[in-house]
């Protein structure tokens, strides 16, 4: 996706530049060359070894290093060929060295000196970003064209709860994707995609729900996105931060993920159900007092939940959109996938087995109408999400 593009990564002395770590190795991932320069206070945080492993390429932490001696004025060359220059983290130190044109480091020697187009993902205290002179720095190199992203409001190194926190890595990487042009296969398609695993109320605070974590789902949304699609994301119960620029839906129990697709498939290229959705829930319920335990068995009864991808496949439309159903199975994987996908009417079927829980990784086989089975050896949920949805692609092109 981003093979070719050349990338200078900025790293300034936020205790959030351990999250560059990850912006390094998911810009690689996509086939990005990376180029890290890093204020000396950064290099006490993180080693500038870990980057040098990561981007396959020397630091940059002084002017005068030898390290890169072999190019040629190396602050000047570097931005020459870069497409983009990334800060994540920029503290409000670097912020308003860059709004008043100091150059005392490589970094900021470099910011001066690149044409490419610049990205910046602050991280700071929140009494730091709200300051008077931080917002001016901030509105002036907005007026100058550079971009920013977050900070994002949640949990702080101070202890604050408040905005500050750097944007999390992958909605960064979004942006540079989108930013790029990279992959945009998907451009002008609206894909809804639903993540998580629903809750069957047994009382008021009680209730039957799976192990679900939403991880692949967000991997789903997330890719499409990058890939230039229209993406809804129907949430049950998931505890991952909203991805950016996607439109996101919370729901709880399976009624209310039904009444969530219905309302927001019509307009779908693509309904891709990687939600755990409970198949039953208790037939009675206690709506407004709790079970009490009188130390006796409760034989509780459950009965079937509407059957959410049954019931897309038979709407009206149909043929207009690729329907994928996910199918976890604990033994006879591939049978059970295929009987499912027959039995639901689905385009595609990704079949994995409980190993996948609560796991950044995923083993999977994609199964299709024709019942050709693709099996795909472990790898990152984000990786999968991109290898999913290829297939998907090659579906509605028949």
């Amino acid at each position: 996706m981003l093979k070719g593009k050349t990338i200078i990564l900025g790293v300034s002395s936020s205790i959030a530049a351990y999250k560059a770590c990850e912006v390094v190795s998911r810009l690689k991932a996509l086939g990005a060359e990376v180029w890290v320069a890093m204020t000396k206070e950064a290099a006490r945080l993180v080693a500038p070894l870990t980057f040098r492993t990561l981007s396959g390429n020397p630091v940059m932490t002084d002017l005068f290093s030898n390290e890169l001696s072999a190019l040629p004025v190396p602050h000047i060359s570097l931005t020459e060929r870069a497409e983009l220059l990334l800060i994540a983290p920029c503290t409000a130190n670097l912020i308003g060295k860059l709004a008043n044109g100091i150059a005392d480091d490589p970094l900021t020697t470099m910011a001066l000196a690149a044409p490419a187009r610049k990205l910046i993902a602050p991280a700071m205290n929140p009494r730091m970003w709200r300051n008077p002179l931080v917002k001016e720095n901030v509105q002036k190199l907005k007026d100058l064209g550079f971009i920013f992203i977050g900070p994002e409001e949640g949990k702080l190194a101070c202890g604050d709860e408040d905005i500050g926190r750097m944007s999390e890595p992958e909605e960064i990487v979004g942006k540079v994707v989108g930013w790029l042009g990279g992959l945009a296969d998907l451009r002008g398609k609206h894909i809804l995609v639903t993540a998580g695993g629903t809750r069957e109320a047994i009382d008021p605070v009680r209730y039957i729900s799976n192990r679900s974590s939403g991880k692949m789902g967000y991997a789903i949304a997330r890719a499409a996105r990058e890939r230039g699609a229209s993406v809804t994301l129907i949430s049950a119960n998931g505890h991952l931060p909203a991805p950016l620029d996607i439109k996101t839906v919370k729901v709880d129990s399976a009624g209310g993920m039904l009444e969530a697709v219905l309302d927001h498939c019509n307009n779908a290229h693509a309904v891709i159900m990687a939600a755990a959705v409970a198949d039953f829930t208790p037939k009675v319920k206690s709506q407004k007092s709790k079970v009490k335990n009188k130390g006796s068995i409760i034989d509780m009864q459950l009965k079937p939940t509407q059957d959410v991808l049954k019931t897309i496949a038979g709407q009206k439309g149909r043929k207009q959109r690729v329907l994928v159903g996910f199918a976890l199975e604990t033994d006879n994987m591939i049978e059970n996938a295929q009987a499912k996908l027959k039995e639901k009417d689905l385009d595609l079927i990704v079949a994995n087995d409980d190993s996948t829980l609560d796991s950044d990784s995923i083993r999977f086989s994609v199964i299709d109408r024709a019942g050709k089975v693709k099996d795909f050896p472990q790898q990152s949920k984000d990786r999968a999400a991109h290898a999913i949805l290829d297939r998907v692609l090659e579906c509605s092109q028949k």
